[in-house]
């Protein structure tokens, strides 16, 4: 194991080293790597700052299961601190400390490409902060401990971990119980969702998982407003969202506007009248929300039969 660097110099380089080819290799937009560059430098000048980001990166290069859930609540605590906001200073240590997750990926024989195609969810989140709240950073640094942990991969275009089923499950032969193995699905913001890049996507994630199914069914399991059966209703027939629900057997659902923030970063907290109707899927979807129905969410089993 490659030890933490103590002396201050080296780790300042190495933190700004890092940023610039992190943001560079994930194409950050410009003045998100200014503010981001410019709140570095406030954090090295700041020795309480500077002393609480060197500790606990330590601590993830002796142990990446760090007490995650404590760290959000330091960073949370300096919120405005230098100017800078909790979200940025989320963004800035997680961006540091994936030169130590590379060396993991190493030590496991994982490609670089997935390392690559992983760590590119920081670029999907900044982007959604900065629509959110105009502010360049992440607000979700509780979903952030998987990837860092490797427990949590991108393989293409949709990103998977291996969990146990939370539920019981019968249907056509297949049956799942709370503790069957199973894969579950995230689906990231990056843009068009393509079938043929998802199936692919199924495939790697087949093979990169396989010797844990090797005595399972192979499964894939997914909680998503994208699984909403009255997207069958509300988006045309040639639609990527629901060819990507097609492939699913939905098993519950719970009708709520919790997730419409992901289609309308914020509007939707206003008159549902003054929705933009920018793309089809906003205009679709504002329809729905007119003619007085909720959206929802719905969680899913894709039984994968494909060999392997």
């Amino acid at each position: 194991m490659n030890n933490y660097k103590t002396d201050k110099t080296e780790i300042c380089h190495d933190w700004q080293e890092n940023l610039i080819a992190f943001s560079k290799e994930h194409e950050f937009p410009a003045e998100a790597v200014e503010l981001l560059s410019n709140s570095l430098e406030l954090i090295i000048k700041n020795e309480h700052l500077y002393h609480v980001f060197t500790e606990w990166e330590q601590k993830y290069w002796e142990n990446p299961d760090l007490d995650y859930v404590l760290l959000q609540k330091i960073l949370e605590d300096f919120d405005g601190e230098e100017g800078i906001s909790k979200y940025t200073f989320d963004l800035l240590f997680m961006i540091g400390i994936s030169r130590r997750t590379w060396e993991l990926y190493q030590k496991r024989g994982i490609s670089r490409e997935i390392f690559h195609d992983s760590m590119a969810d920081m670029h999907w989140k900044l982007l959604e902060c900065h629509q959110m709240y105009d502010i360049w950073g992440t607000f979700v640094m509780h979903w952030f401990p998987w990837w860092f942990q490797l427990k949590r991969f991108a393989l293409g275009r949709l990103q998977f971990e291996l969990i146990k089923f939370d539920d019981e499950y019968e249907k056509d032969g297949l049956i799942l119980h709370k503790d069957s193995p199973v894969i579950n699905v995230h689906i990231p913001s990056c843009g068009k969702l393509d079938y043929t890049e998802v199936q692919k996507s199924y495939e790697k994630a087949a093979e990169f998982y396989r010797t844990e199914f090797m005595e399972h069914p192979l499964v894939f399991v997914c909680e998503s407003w994208l699984l909403f059966p009255a997207n069958k209703e509300i988006l045309p027939e040639q639609s990527n969202i629901r060819r990507f629900l097609s492939d699913y057997d939905v098993y519950r659902t719970r009708e709520n506007n919790n997730d419409l923030w992901r289609i309308y970063y914020g509007a939707e907290q206003n008159d549902f009248e003054n929705l933009p109707e920018n793309t089809g899927l906003e205009r679709a979807y504002k329809k729905w929300l007119l003619s007085g129905h909720m959206a929802g969410q719905s969680w899913g089993v894709y039984r994968y039969e494909k060999e392997m």
